[in-house]
């Protein structure tokens, strides 16, 4: 049943003008009006220990990935080759004879440095084996796979590890593809995983295969339960934008962009840098449309047609490369800078009011590795929250889920605290106050979707989404008592209820 009063302990509504109310109202999905005091009439929902901000809004993630991923192999908690093997035997006695074994998310930094090679997936025999590191830009193949490959023509290093164009273009043709009805269960249980944790909005980065034969038939028939901002994958030109135009967009569903990569990741050694890495030699590379000289035009045939560009930049050379054809070619600052993970402190000037794109949980993973990949020299480069809100540009976070937690939370607690997984305090000059980071889920993310008016705020005439907390999560300890979720609500329903509630007459 639709919401219509709402109390709370307190509601922040992210708009200025009005930022605390005690009550709101609902209308059709909509705020109608908030208040300081309770109706006198009409149902009403008390939450009034909980703390309500808009619904949380993830501005880069992977919707129908992370879906999947929920039911593959994680390798994330593997600290030891032997738990490595373990996993992937363990997994591999559970599937049927010659399914193909999908892993994700093992980092070599859990177990100090050293790269798997294909032995380490030889308990699967003959079974067709494939493991992504946690980026999702290299990824480890058994000898099944190499054999397949190389019957094809195809060449595989030794090592079993192929990287970025390699890994995606000469490895993913060959992968089974997930059904159709796999995948929409994925959508759905993607919907439910990020209502669990406040998210009620999200940029998803999907191919426009998935945003026909699924994102629209889980809206349509109702699965789809957070709304989606969608940015399409497919790079390769004449884009198409016939395609794109053709899915009627609505309040839950629409395509707002096109994506490119300019670089790889900083965990890969493959992020685009000015200067070499320090410890392994080498400068990453540049890829796509930053490689080939046709960023800027590119860009242009996307904001022509109506739409957002969207770029993977994480080295400092990669997102000068973005900056220099935004610079030419969208003076509107419509061009969303994906990551922007090292940024050259000269270049900050020519950012204000230009979107920056962030993930705050990719500081929790990086950091540690920064400064032997950096040297000391380039920590001024690295997760600049700061130095990007001083510039005036607009912070929109998310997570790029499933390479790492779609928690906004934990995201928010990188951002305030500078605490990487290391245990270790990282970059403290560049934290965030509660209400930056909040900030940055929310109304930043917003205009980042391109959305500003209904989504991210609590004010009459926007989505009625928003997310209950058990704390004040303007004045916790985010370094101990990390706020959680008691519910979120979307469009005036209620999505998802961590305690049971009052409804008082």
């Amino acid at each position: 049943m639709p919401l219509r009063h709402v109390t709370a302990a307190r509601i922040w509504t992210s708009d200025s003008s009005a930022p605390w109310a005690k009550c709101m109202t609902i209308q059709n999905g909509r705020i109608d009006a908030l208040d300081h005091e309770a109706p006198t009439a009409g149902e009403t929902l008390c939450l009034d220990g909980a703390w309500i901000l808009p619904g949380l809004i993830d501005s880069h993630l992977h919707l129908l990935m992370g879906g999947l991923s929920l039911s593959r192999l994680d390798l994330s908690g593997a600290r030891s080759r032997s738990e490595f093997e373990q996993l992937v035997e363990a997994r591999a006695a559970t599937l049927p004879q010659g399914q193909w074994l999908q892993a994700w998310g093992w980092d070599e930094l859990h177990w100090g440095g050293e790269k798997p090679t294909l032995d380490w997936l030889r308990t699967c025999g003959t079974r067709p084996a494939i493991a992504w590191r946690c980026d999702q830009h290299c990824v480890l193949v058994n000898h099944a796979v190499v054999a397949l490959l190389q019957t094809r023509g195809e060449l595989v290093p030794p090592t079993g590890l192929l990287f970025e164009q390699v890994a995606w273009n000469t490895l993913g043709p060959h992968i089974p593809k997930t059904s159709l009805a796999l995948r929409k269960q994925a959508c759905a249980e993607a919907c439910a995983h990020l209502l669990s944790v406040g998210v009620t909005s999200a940029g998803a980065m999907e191919y426009l295969d998935d945003i026909e034969n699924v994102l629209v038939p889980c809206r349509d028939g109702g699965s789809l339960t957070v709304r989606i901002r969608a940015t399409a994958l497919d790079r390769e030109r004449p884009l198409p934008f016939s395609r794109a135009g053709a899915i009627c967009g609505d309040d839950t569903l629409r395509v707002i962009g096109f994506k490119s990569f300019a670089d790889g990741t900083l965990g890969s050694s493959t992020a685009s840098m000015l200067e070499n890495y320090c410890d392994s030699g080498g400068s990453g590379a540049l890829l796509e449309h930053a490689l080939d000289g046709t960023l800027t035009p590119w860009m242009r045939e996307i904001l022509a047609a109506g739409y957002s560009p969207s770029v993977h930049a994480i080295g400092d050379r990669a997102l000068a490369e973005v900056l220099r054809a935004a610079l030419e070619c969208d003076p509107e600052k419509l061009t969303r800078f994906e990551h922007a993970q090292t940024i050259h402190p000269e270049t900050l000037v020519h950012y204000r009011d230009r979107i920056i794109s962030m993930q705050p949980f990719h500081k929790a993973t990086d950091a540690p590795l920064a400064r032997t990949r950096l040297g000391a020299h380039r920590q001024n480069r690295f997760f600049q929250f700061r130095e990007f809100l001083r510039s005036g540009a607009c912070l929109a976070f998310g997570s790029d889920w499933p390479i790492v937690t779609a928690d906004p939370l934990e995201g928010m607690r990188i951002a305030i605290t500078g605490c990487a997984l290391d245990g270790k305090i990282h970059g403290a000059d560049q934290n965030l106050t509660p209400g930056e980071a909040i900030t940055a889920y929310t109304t930043g993310a917003a205009k980042c979707l391109g959305d500003s008016r209904s989504m991210g705020r609590l004010s009459p005439g926007s989505f009625a989404d928003f997310v209950a907390l058990d704390r004040d999560p303007f004045a916790c300890d985010w370094m101990n008592e990390v706020p959680q979720v008691v519910m979120t609500v979307v469009g005036g329903e209620i999505r998802h209820d961590a305690r049971a509630h009052e409804i008082r007459p």
